[in-house]
C-alpha cells in the first residue's frame, strides 16, 4: 500500500482515514510546533549562506530590444533590503498619522503590526524582497493577481482594509483612477524606480518615460495620496532604524483571495505556521540534488503554490530565478537560469511536449522520427520496468539535446490542477530525464496534499498524502459517490494538516461550510481512494447541475473526456433545466487541429469551405464541426459516459478560454463557469435551436 490506512477509522458517511507511511502515528495538528515560522526560514538561511546567489531577474536591454542573463542579489543583500524595507513602511505609516491625524490611539495601532499590505505586481525580486521584509515587522501581506481587473481590485483592497499597496509602476495609473473607491489606501509603494537622480542605469518599463512619471506623481499629489517607490522606503528605513519584530507561528503570514469561479473572492487567511509546514512538508520531496536547488518563478505568488514553492526553495538554501514576464519566454528563461526543478500547470506540459515530440517522434525528418520512436519506446519501457531514465545510445543520438531545450540540470517537475495525459508524461520522463510528478492541493492548505512519491511511475492519480496530512472521503448520495462503495471508496475529499488555513476573512458562513467538525476541510472536490493507497481527483461538487430528465451532471467530468481528444485545447460543458442534452464550446489545439483539419477539406472537393485555411476559417467548416462532434462522441461512448452526459452539439471557437482577453478563465486558470455562460449565450441558445 503506497497510503497508510487508520485502523478503525471509518465512521458512517465517511470512509477511512489516509496517512503518508512516515507519518502513520496520531499526532495533533493543533499543537505541534512553537517556533517555526516563514521569518525564521529565511533568517536562518541568511545566516547560514549570507553570500549565496539568491534572487536573480533578467534586465531588459532597450537598445538591444532583449532580456539580458540573469543578475542575482545574494542572501544577506536581499536580508539587508528587506530590513531596510520593513522599517520604513513601518516609518511611513506613522508619517502619515503624523501628517494627517497624530492621536496616541492611531499611533498604538500602527505599532501594534498585525495590519496588512498589499503587493500587486507579477513575479519579480521586488516582491519578495517586500513580503519578507512585511515579515520582519509581522506585518502580513495581501497578495493581488496582476491580472485583476478593477472591480476585483477595489473589492480586495476594501475587504481587507489595506492602507499601502506595493505594486509594479503598470499599476498606479489603474490605483489612482480607482482612488475614490478605495477608502482605506493611504499610500502607494512603487517597484519601479520614481526618480532618475536615485540611478545612473535608470530605466523604466515600456511604455513609461520620465515624463508620464511626473505625471503619475502630480496626479497622485491631486488626490492626496502618498507615491513612493521602494528605494525611497528602503532610504527611510536605513536612516530610522527599527528593530525587527518577529512573528509568532500563529500570526497572520497572508491572505489570498481565491480566485472565485463566481461571485466575490473569499480571503483564506494563513498563518506563518501553516506556510513554514508546507515549505518543510515539500522539501522533503526531490531533496537530493546533484545541484543547488533552483527554480524559475512564473506561477502567480498570489497563489499558493507560487508562494509554497519559494519558501521551499528558501528553506533548502537554493536560488530562484525570476521570469521575464513573458510567459511565451519561458523556455528562453529556463535556458538562461538552468533550474533543478520545474513546476508547471498541465497545460504548460502540454506544449512542451508538442514542442518536442515536433522535433522527434513527429519530425518531418524519416530517419530523424524513426529513430526517436525507436528510442522513445525502449525508454519508456525501460522506465517502466527498470525505473531507468537513461539510455547511452539514444540519449546520445536524440535525447541529450532534447533536455537542454528545458535545462540541462533539470531533476524534477511537479504539476497538478487538472490530469495529465499519460503518454505525455512518460514521454516528458524520457525526452527530459526527470522525474515528474502530478498532486494536489488548495489554497487553503498552502498548497500541501498529495504528491506522486519518486519512484512511483504510475499515471490517473494525485499521489499519496504529504507528510503530516490526513485524507478522508465524505459521502455524497446525489452524485451517487460514496464511501462504501467497492472495490474502491468514493466522495467529497476532506483534508486536514498543520497547514489547513484559519479561515475566510469576515466570512463566517463560507468559513463553516469548508472547515467543518475536527477541523477537517472540505474541498469541494470528489476523489476516489484506489486499491494500491493512492488517490484520483475524479470530478467536482460544486458545480452540478441538472437536466430535465432530473439527473445531476458534472460538467467536469465530460469536460476531461473531450480534452483527452490531441485535437482539443479546452471545452466548456453546459445544459438548460429545460432542455434533456448538453452542448459544448470546444477551442481547438492549432497544432494538431490545423494539419488534421486543413488535411479533410483540401482532399474533399464537396465541401463547402471558401476561404484560406486559417484557425478560424477551419473553425466555420460545418463537416469539421461534424467530425469533431464525432469524435466527442465516440470519446464518450470509450469512457463510458452515460447518454444524459454525451454532448450532442459542439461549436468551435478559435478563442481559447483566457485570463486577460475574454476573461473566462480565473488567475489559477480555472473556467469561470457563469461567465462563459453569459459570454456565449447567444450561441448556446443556438447549438439548442439547431
Amino acid at each position: 500500500m503506497k497510503s497508510y490506512r487508520v485502523p478503525n477509522s471509518t465512521s458512517p458517511g465517511f470512509s477511512h482515514i489516509l496517512r503518508n507511511p512516515s507519518t502513520k502515528e496520531p499526532f495533533d495538528f493543533l499543537n505541534i510546533d512553537k517556533n517555526m515560522t516563514v521569518y525564521h526560514i529565511f533568517t536562518k538561511s541568511a545566516a547560514e549562506t549570507p553570500n549565496n546567489k539568491f534572487l536573480g531577474h533578467r534586465p531588459y536591454n532597450r537598445k538591444a530590444n532583449k532580456f539580458m542573463p540573469y543578475v542575482f542579489q545574494t542572501y544577506s543583500e536581499v536580508a539587508e533590503r528587506a530590513t531596510n524595507f520593513g522599517a520604513g513602511i513601518l516609518y511611513l505609516r506613522l508619517m502619515i498619522f503624523k501628517r494627517f491625524c497624530m492621536c496616541p490611539e492611531t499611533t498604538f495601532e500602527v505599532l501594534k503590526r498585525n495590519w496588512p499590505v498589499a503587493i500587486y505586481s507579477i513575479n519579480r525580486p521586488e516582491w519578495t524582497i517586500a513580503d519578507k521584509g512585511l515579515n520582519t515587522q509581522s506585518l502580513y501581506s495581501v497578495a493581488l493577481y496582476d491580472t485583476l481587473g478593477s472591480d476585483s481590485m477595489e473589492y480586495i483592497l476594501n475587504h481587507c482594509e489595506a492602507p499601502i499597496v506595493v505594486c509594479s509602476l503598470d499599476k498606479v495609473p489603474k490605483i489612482l483612477s480607482n482612488i475614490q473607491n478605495l477608502k482605506y489606501l493611504q499610500a502607494i509603494v512603487c517597484m519601479d524606480r520614481l526618480h532618475p537622480e536615485d540611478d545612473d542605469e535608470y530605466g523604466l518599463p515600456y511604455p513609461f518615460n520620465v515624463s508620464s512619471v511626473n505625471v503619475l506623481l502630480q496626479w497622485a499629489k491631486s488626490k492626496n495620496v502618498i507615491l513612493f517607490d521602494m528605494y525611497q522606503i528602503e532610504r527611510m528605513g536605513s536612516k530610522n532604524p527599527i528593530k525587527h519584530r518577529p512573528p509568532k507561528p500563529s500570526d497572520i503570514y497572508t491572505i489570498m483571495y481565491t480566485s472565485g469561479t463566481t461571485g466575490n473572492p473569499k480571503g483564506a487567511v494563513t498563518t506563518h505556521s501553516n506556510y513554514a509546514y508546507a515549505a518543510d512538508i515539500s522539501s522533503k520531496f526531490g531533496s537530493n540534488y546533484n545541484n543547488t536547488p533552483s527554480i524559475v518563478s512564473f506561477l502567480p505568488l498570489a497563489h499558493a503554490y507560487g508562494r509554497t514553492r519559494e519558501n521551499t526553495i528558501t528553506l533548502q538554501n537554493g536560488y530562484i530565478g525570476y521570469y521575464c514576464g513573458d510567459i511565451t519566454k519561458i523556455l528562453e528563461d529556463t535556458r538562461q537560469l538552468q533550474p533543478t526543478s520545474f513546476t508547471g500547470v498541465p497545460r504548460l506540459l502540454t506544449r512542451f511536449y508538442d514542442a518536442i515530440s515536433a522535433s522527434t517522434i513527429n519530425s518531418p525528418n524519416p530517419i530523424t522520427r524513426k529513430i526517436s520512436q525507436m528510442g522513445a519506446k525502449i525508454k519508456i519501457e525501460n522506465l517502466h520496468s527498470k525505473k531507468i531514465y537513461d539510455n547511452y545510445l539514444f540519449d546520445r543520438l536524440i535525447f541529450n539535446k532534447t533536455k537542454a531545450i528545458l535545462s540541462s540540470k533539470l531533476e524534477n517537475i511537479s504539476t497538478g490542477t487538472a490530469p495529465v495525459e499519460p503518454y505525455v508524461t512518460d514521454f516528458l520522463r524520457i525526452s527530459l530525464k526527470a522525474v515528474i510528478s502530478e498532486g494536489y492541493a488548495m489554497t487553503e492548505t498552502a498548497s500541501v496534499g498529495s504528491r506522486q512519491p519518486e519512484g512511483d511511475l504510475s499515471n490517473g492519480n494525485v499521489g499519496t498524502p504529504g507528510q503530516l496530512v490526513e485524507f478522508r472521503l465524505r459521502d455524497v448520495p446525489e452524485m451517487q459517490y460514496l464511501s462504501s462503495d467497492s472495490p474502491c471508496p468514493r466522495g467529497e475529499l476532506l483534508m486536514r494538516s498543520p497547514t489547513v488555513f484559519s479561515g475566510y476573512l469576515k466570512n463566517v458562513e463560507a468559513t463553516e461550510e469548508t472547515l467543518i467538525e475536527d477541523r477537517w476541510l472540505a474541498s469541494g472536490d470528489i476523489a476516489q481512494f484506489n486499491e494500491d493507497g493512492s488517490v484520483s481527483i475524479i470530478d467536482r461538487k460544486k458545480s452540478l447541475f441538472k437536466l430535465s430528465q432530473g439527473e445531476y451532471i458534472s460538467p467536469e467530468k465530460v469536460e476531461v473526456v473531450i480534452t483527452q481528444d490531441p485535437l482539443v485545447m479546452q471545452a466548456f460543458v453546459t445544459g438548460k433545466r429545460f432542455k434533456n442534452h448538453l452542448v459544448a464550446i470546444v477551442v481547438p489545439d492549432p497544432l494538431t487541429f490545423i494539419p488534421w483539419a486543413t488535411k479533410i477539406v483540401s482532399s474533399n472537393s464537396s465541401d463547402t469551405f471558401q476561404g484560406t485555411y486559417t484557425l478560424e476559417s477551419l473553425c466555420r467548416s460545418s463537416e469539421i464541426n461534424g467530425l469533431i462532434l464525432d469524435r466527442v462522441i465516440q470519446n464518450s461512448k470509450k469512457s463510458k459516459l452515460n447518454g444524459f452526459e454525451t454532448v450532442k452539439a459542439v461549436y468551435l471557437d478559435h478563442r481559447p478560454f483566457d485570463v486577460d482577453n475574454n476573461g473566462l478563465l480565473t488567475p489559477t486558470f480555472k473556467l469561470r463557469r457563469f461567465d462563459a455562460a453569459k459570454y456565449y449565450s447567444e450561441i448556446i441558445d443556438s447549438l439548442y435551436e439547431s
